[in-house]
């Protein structure tokens, strides 16, 4: 817990807060549209997805929102 206290929360919210749209609202924008897509798919009633489809989909999200956090260091 101590880690918690001692964290430089202004360089994350810095971090965070760089960029137009700020990189906090770009990952918020990506996560909300992969969220809506799941809503949309239950409220159809489509089949659950399998196992191996699910962690594909996690990870690009993951993929995705590590795009967003680290767009200025990626080779391009």
């Amino acid at each position: 817990m101590n880690g918690m206290w001692q964290a430089d929360w202004d360089e994350l919210y810095a971090f965070l807060a760089q960029g137009s749209p700020p990189l906090a609202v770009q990952i918020l924008v990506i996560n909300t549209i992969f969220v809506m897509l799941w809503i949309i798919r239950r409220m159809r009633g489509a089949p659950a997805l399998r196992r191996e489809t699910s962690i594909a989909v996690q990870a690009i999200l993951i993929i995705a929102n590590l795009a967003i956090l680290f767009q200025n260091n990626l080779p391009v």
